[in-house]
């Protein structure tokens, strides 16, 4: 056993007693320590909660927030699509309008230069041969003579003719451009009751003429019978007597078109609107078309001459010429078509004189309503014995010098139809006298400062 001094024991104690107080007190303090640490873990675990409640609470909203912001954008998107995508249609439909009215703009304009260049070419002189008209008005006098025969021939020879009196008119026209109005007294047949019916019109171009007629008259008279193979000299009255037995009613019209209408000028020799300064000369072509009715009472024939004349009435009545038993139509009721075909010159004699002439064959088809149609295919139904030739022609002689004209046309035409039994030629025409002035200057012509000058 060990001694130790009394205060060193007492030392010893002193620590022992110091250690166990400290072990107590250690164990309490870390008890609290604990205590208060979980304390604390558990404030912060709650605090935590709350906050990753929150965070969880606000991670929903955001998604929330999130999801919503994509369905808007998605449904953005799709308005935006279906936006390109009306946009587009939108724009093709402009597209295709606007491709529309361009093609309607291009094909309206491609027509209105056709319209304008063909108008211009009414226009369009070579000014060394033909001399533009200076002048908008023109006023003129003029007496116009028409004519008309019908020859009705038999496939043996005999033949009757038949005309009306010859037909004057006289008065004044005024005119613009083509346009020409006017009043016509007619001289020898003042009488009320008149039943002859006539008109003609002929307009004359630069590039092309247009002659339109029109028909109806039933006051002929006989001009000459060939009768048995020799002319039967009638009683003077019985050609003065007017026959009412024959009736006639036809319209038509027929075109040419003029080809070197820019050195030729057909207005300078017929319709006083230019001037042909140097000789010049044009083909024609064109086409026409006519509507014919005709009738003739062949019995008032034969009683409208007398007995006499031809002398035994008996054989006369036996006979196979006009005046025999034999009738060759009651009524006559055809359509003719032709083409035309012809030359045109203009000669400038002197100084501001012209002489014109034109001269057109046309080769027609006849078509009469009485023959027998397989249909109603024209081609189907032509025949080659229907086809004869026809003509016009015209002649004028006028002195112009831009302001003052005068002159003279004349213009005949010549139609046929041909059968075996029977042929009928009709000519007719007009003549015309005129003299007249230009006023009223064109712009082009006038004096500057001036908006009009005669």
């Amino acid at each position: 056993m060990i001694l130790m001094p009394r205060s060193l024991r007492h030392i010893i104690a002193i620590c022992c007693l110091c250690w166990s107080i400290t072990n107590a007190f250690g164990v309490s303090s870390n008890c609290h320590f604990l205590s208060w640490h979980e304390g604390v873990e558990k404030r912060n675990f709650l605090a935590d909660s709350t906050v990753f409640s929150n965070f969880q609470d606000e991670n929903i909203s955001k998604c929330v927030l999130r999801d919503t912001i994509d369905s808007s954008r998605n449904l953005i998107n799709e308005k935006d699509v279906a936006t390109e995508t009306l946009s587009d249609s939108l724009k093709k439909e402009s597209a295709n309008s606007v491709d529309s009215e361009k093609t309607k703009k291009s094909f309206f304009s491609l027509v209105m230069k056709g319209i304008k260049r063909f108008i211009g070419e009414f226009n369009t002189f070579d000014t060394l041969y033909i001399e533009p008209q200076h002048y908008k008005f023109q006023a003129m006098w003029q007496i116009t003579n028409s004519f008309e025969q019908f020859r009705l021939k038999s496939g043996k020879g005999n033949y009757v003719d038949l005309s009306p009196d010859v037909n004057t008119r006289m008065g004044p026209y005024v005119g613009y451009s083509l346009i020409f109005l006017g009043y016509t007294l007619q001289l020898n047949n003042l009488y009320i009751g008149n039943t002859k019916k006539s008109f003609n019109l002929s307009l004359y171009t630069a590039l092309f003429g247009v002659d339109f007629y029109y028909r109806d008259n039933k006051k002929f008279k006989i001009r000459e019978l060939f009768e048995n193979n020799k002319e039967l000299y009638l009683p003077h009255d019985v050609y003065e007597n007017i026959f009412d037995g024959f009736h006639v009613k036809y319209w038509g019209f027929n075109t040419y078109y003029i080809f070197n209408h820019r050195r030729h000028s057909y207005p300078a020799a017929y319709n006083q609107s230019t001037c042909q300064k140097r000789s010049s000369g044009s083909p024609l072509a064109g086409f026409g078309y006519g509507k014919y009715d005709i009738s003739m009472d062949w019995e008032k024939l034969r009683e409208f001459i007398p007995k006499e004349a031809v002398g035994n009435a008996e054989s006369s009545a036996n006979s196979s010429g006009i005046l025999g038993r034999d009738e060759y139509f009651d009524n006559l009721d055809y359509e003719s078509f032709s083409l035309y075909g012809g030359y045109s010159y203009n000669w400038v004699f002197a100084k501001n004189w012209l002489l014109g002439t034109s001269a057109t064959l046309a080769l027609s088809y006849n078509k009469s309503r009485g023959e027998n149609k397989i249909n109603n295919n024209f081609f189907d139904d032509f025949k080659f014995s229907n086809m004869i030739f026809d003509g016009v022609g015209r002649i004028g002689i006028v002195w112009n010098n831009t302001r003052l004209f005068a002159g003279a046309v004349a213009q005949i035409h010549s139609y046929n139809y041909s059968k075996e039994h029977l042929m009928v030629n009709n000519i007719f025409g007009n003549l015309n006298l005129y003299v007249g002035f230009n006023i009223g200057k064109k712009k082009k012509y006038r004096s500057k400062g001036k908006w009009f000058e005669f």
